[in-house]
């Protein structure tokens, strides 16, 4: 009797050790999926944003419309609506009605933040407006852009001026 309570003290301790060791192999699994993942966002975000803030912020009165549709596949569902909106209402009368011609340059831009799933890049841009007086207006802007990973993409959900 006393062998057997020994034999099922020692499978209870033996199964508990097994379910210790699997537990600390999937936390430590995890740790290095969550690890690889922010390196990646590290390495993709700064040269994406690089890419991407010039299309944002770059347009022609004469294409604004074309340019605009063209960047939101860049943007996230929620961020799309509300740019989308503002585009309709503010960019494009305004770019239509004083013939405006916006060119962005990216100058520099880094990582933030990254996570497996979203990130965030400080983007320092300068752009050029020139309206119809011809007359250029040169501005230099400092940008926090919020990237999240859908559905394998990364995609802007949001831009903040700094």
């Amino acid at each position: 009797m006393r062998a057997v309570r020994l034999w099922s003290t020692l499978a209870v301790v033996l199964a508990a050790g097994v379910v210790a060791l699997a537990a600390y192999g999937g936390a430590l699994y995890w740790n290095g999926v969550q690890l690889a993942g922010e390196q990646e966002a590290r390495n993709e975000l700064a040269p994406l944003a690089t890419d991407q803030i010039p299309k944002v912020f770059g347009y022609d009165y004469q294409t604004v419309e074309r340019s605009l549709l063209d960047v939101f596949p860049l943007l996230t569902p929620s961020y799309r609506q509300e740019f989308e909106e503002r585009a309709t209402e503010d960019i494009i009368p305004q770019a239509r009605e004083r013939q405006l011609v916006s060119q962005a340059n990216v100058v520099g831009a880094g990582v933030l933040d990254a996570q497996r799933n979203s990130g965030s890049v400080m983007v320092f841009m300068n752009r050029t407006v020139t309206d119809k007086s011809r007359q250029p207006v040169y501005d230099g802007s400092r940008l926090r852009v919020d990237y999240k990973k859908v559905d394998g993409k990364w995609l802007i959900d949001y831009i903040t001026p700094i």
